[in-house]
């Protein structure tokens, strides 16, 4: 099999959750399947799609400097076809229905359910994607 391996980059500047979503997902999918990078900022986070365009971005809302709204926002305008979950700690409805006007994909609660973060992978990072 030829095929790339699919990839994920996940941006938040909790460096914990960076740690477990990353081994998480390390354990659920073969280095040739799928791989990981992470970024702790925004900008961080758009230098690494810019070099490798990702099958999927998780990204935090709530991050300083450059927020997770205005990466989403430039992610839409380098690729709109890049799918993005948003992640958030706070209950925002009003936030949540921006993000998606903005085009993000989904919007999760932190802590982000591993059930869903396995739907997550099984649709934008499966063989058949």
């Amino acid at each position: 099999m030829d095929a790339r391996p699919h990839r994920v980059i996940i941006i938040d500047d909790e460096p914990d959750l960076l740690s477990v979503l990353k081994e998480y997902i390390e354990t659920r999918r073969r280095p040739e399947e799928c791989v990981v990078e992470t970024a702790r900022d925004g900008s961080e986070g758009l230098d690494l799609l810019v070099r490798h365009r990702p099958d999927l971005v998780i990204l935090d809302i709530d991050m300083p400097g450059l927020n997770g709204v205005a990466v989403l926002r430039k992610i839409r305008g380098l690729d709109p076809t890049i799918p993005v979950v948003m992640l958030t700690g706070k209950a925002d409805a009003v936030q949540a229905g921006e993000t998606l006007k903005d085009g993000a994909v989904m919007y999760a609660p932190k802590p982000l359910d591993l059930r869903y973060l396995d739907h997550l992978l099984a649709m934008y990072c499966s063989s058949s994607s």
